[in-house]
């Protein structure tokens, strides 16, 4: 008998020295909630959330973005996806690198975007 594989985490933590720490978030979708086949704004909206509050128990916030990367099934859904994102991101005083891909397949056909994000926690002062 084989053993399942075990689930990815949602973020994975890499010491830095001096306490600070890397943050590398996992692929994050709408899969499983109400947004899930939704739009690509309702589904935008759960999956940055989602990454919020990965990134809160990792003691993180957007604050402390370095990179985002987004997939789209379909490009054309980019300006109701950057909607969304500029929404989530307008109080931030600095923006995170971005990258955006078009064209991809998800693992259920009701998923129309995926984000995964590092962020960066500084030591303390």
């Amino acid at each position: 008998m084989t053993q399942a594989r075990p689930l990815f985490p949602p973020a994975r933590s890499v010491p830095l020295g001096g306490g600070a720490k890397l943050v590398f978030c996992s692929g994050i979708t709408a899969r499983g909630s109400a947004a899930a086949g939704g739009s690509v704004q309702d589904q935008a909206r759960e999956c940055l959330a989602r990454l919020e509050k990965v990134l809160a128990a990792e003691g993180a916030s957007f604050a402390n973005l370095l990179k985002t990367t987004v997939w789209l099934s379909d490009m054309r859904l980019y300006d109701g996806f950057n909607e969304v994102r500029r929404t989530a991101f307008a109080g931030l005083a600095e923006l995170p690198a971005s990258t955006c891909v078009g064209g991809a397949q998800f693992t259920t056909p009701d998923t129309c975007i995926e984000v995964e994000a590092i962020a960066v926690l500084p030591g303390p002062a």
